[in-house]
């Protein structure tokens, strides 16, 4: 049946029995059961530890987030640390432990910006929480050659004393050179600086022309000349700088330096030489773990 619009038009008793029988079969119908909820997964949170920075927080400059702080909280490793550390990808590209540095920190810094030293002490921070205290490798004696088997505990590493009382108050260090008598600042050098350097050279290599590390290297360190800042005055100091007064200058930045104090000693078997040198961390710092 249509209406007078032409639409179809539901005879009434028609349309009162469809509605009794939706009443019927909606009071007869069982409860929907409450939809099934996933209990959240149990939220584990990954344990950190702090880490006595050798600079104590010095040479870095106001706006750092690691300035004059003595010690920062880093996370152990998980398994997204573990994937770095097998990432070919980083190892070549180099950047394999600033990304692992990167990760485990709870401070969010890029670890171009931190001081050698610094993330040394992060690095065995994270292998020893993460593989264990005991760290064995293998050296070559210096009298016979042999192999001399080492083993140390990572907690046993302490930091490099410096004179933290000749630190000018801008995070510099003034010496006098033996020879010119030239009154230098310098300032410690980040990781990023250290990379520039050795990114030059290569450079210069790739272009046939002899590296000049030993001037970019004081370029770079260097702030001032007799309290004069100019950069171009301090590179022509540096171009010509007597051997003797760069020698000291390395000498005195190297003394100056906050690092983790990585000496040892091991007498060999085989000679009975002792033998004294620095704990290699290299990239088989955590593959050396079984």
């Amino acid at each position: 049946m249509r209406n007078n619009e032409g639409r179809t038009q539901i005879p009434p008793e028609l349309l009162e029995q469809f509605m009794k029988q939706q009443e019927e079969k909606f009071d007869n119908q069982q409860p929907v059961p409450a939809p099934q909820t996933v209990p959240a997964a149990t939220g584990y949170q990954v344990p950190t530890d702090f880490v006595e920075l050798p600079s104590k927080g010095m040479f870095y400059s106001p706006n750092h987030p690691w300035h004059n702080k003595e010690s920062v909280e880093v996370r152990y490793m998980t398994t997204k640390e573990e994937d770095i550390l097998s990432s070919e990808a980083y190892a070549k590209a180099g950047v394999m432990f600033d990304r692992l540095i990167e990760s485990v920190t709870v401070d969010r810094v890029d670890s171009t910006t931190l001081l050698p030293g610094d993330r040394n002490a992060i690095l065995i921070n994270a292998r020893k929480n993460s593989y264990g205290n005991e760290y064995e490798f293998v050296i070559g004696c210096n009298t016979c050659l042999s192999d001399v088997e080492c083993s140390i505990s990572l907690s046993d590493l302490g930091s490099v004393e410096i004179d933290l009382e000749r630190v000018t108050e801008n995070n510099t260090v003034c010496v006098t050179l033996p020879l010119s008598n030239k009154e230098v600042e310098f300032k410690i050098m980040t990781a990023g600086d250290l990379k520039q350097i050795n990114k030059a050279a290569e450079q210069q290599k790739k272009h046939g022309i002899q590296p000049n590390e030993t001037v970019e290297l004081h370029r770079r360190m260097i702030v001032s000349v007799d309290g004069n800042n100019n950069p171009n005055t301090i590179n022509g100091f540096v171009q010509s700088m007597l051997l003797k007064d760069s020698k000291f200058l390395k000498k005195q930045y190297n003394s100056f330096s906050p690092d983790v104090d990585f000496t040892f000693q091991q007498e060999c078997k085989e000679c009975g030489h002792l033998n004294k040198g620095g704990v290699p961390i290299g990239a088989n710092f955590f593959w050396l773990v079984e």
